[in-house]
């Protein structure tokens, strides 16, 4: 499974029927939870080019290369 290259710390934890995801963010510098019932991890798991942190660092990191190989 792919994660996103800015994820810094997941866990999941269980409390009684519910599922508690612990994630950080390294764009933001924040920490995160998601609880759910079944199993579905946050965006930074499962689809993480749709999160929208991720696509303002890539494009910022993109600006940065292409302003020292210009």
């Amino acid at each position: 499974m792919r994660r996103c290259p800015y994820l810094e710390q997941l866990y999941k934890e269980r409390r009684g029927p519910f599922r508690v995801y612990h994630f950080d963010c390294h764009v933001d510098h924040r920490s995160k939870h998601r609880i759910a019932l079944r199993e579905s991890p946050p965006i930074c798991v499962r689809h993480f080019e749709d999160c929208h942190l991720y696509q303002e660092e890539r494009q910022r990191e993109d600006g940065i290369i292409r302003r020292y190989t210009s």
